[in-house]
């Protein structure tokens, strides 16, 4: 998570995982592939096939679940505030009136098992009662990234949108 501008005109934050991260996620890759190559070149071929469609599959599976890429572009120029989403499934962008974004806040879920809570980025919209909240990102960080962001969204709507709000 890292703002990319943050200029009285236009902010523009991205929200990803780090690639390193994703990068180290795929590395069980190797060694499935070699041992389902193995299996195969001995004759094992059911297990070949459980090793390299199946369990390959989902770590290729998991890998573009969670390689999803948010981008907040809040441009005071158009008046639009937009979040663009670009997946290895798909890619889209939902434009908001920006005169109408009251605020940015985290959603905070605990986990059952541990004393940690991980955090969402969410918009708040005030043109609809109860106010809309939009989330920027499908899953939840611990840390305090989500907050930064949401710290650094409020700050820039303060100072830089029009006391009429």
């Amino acid at each position: 998570m890292m703002a990319r501008t943050n200029t009285p005109a236009r902010f523009e934050v991205e929200l990803a995982i780090p690639r390193f991260i994703l990068w180290f996620m795929m590395f069980p890759v190797i060694p499935v592939t070699l041992f389902g190559l193995v299996n195969l070149l001995g004759g094992e071929i059911m297990t070949a096939l459980i090793l390299l469609l199946g369990l390959n599959g989902a770590f290729l599976l998991g890998y573009a679940a969670i390689s999803e890429r948010t981008v907040l572009t809040l441009d005071k120029t158009s008046g639009r505030a937009t979040v663009a989403r670009e997946s290895k499934f798909r890619a889209r962008s939902d434009d908001y009136p920006l005169d109408a974004l009251d605020s940015a806040e985290l959603d905070r879920s605990h986990t059952s098992g541990e004393s940690r809570s991980t955090s969402k980025v969410l918009l708040v919209f005030r043109n609809t009662r109860p106010a809309t909240r939009i989330p920027l990102s499908g899953w939840g960080v611990s840390g305090d990234g989500p907050g930064r962001i949401a710290d650094e969204i409020n700050d820039w709507l303060r100072h830089n949108m029009t006391p009429s709000r």
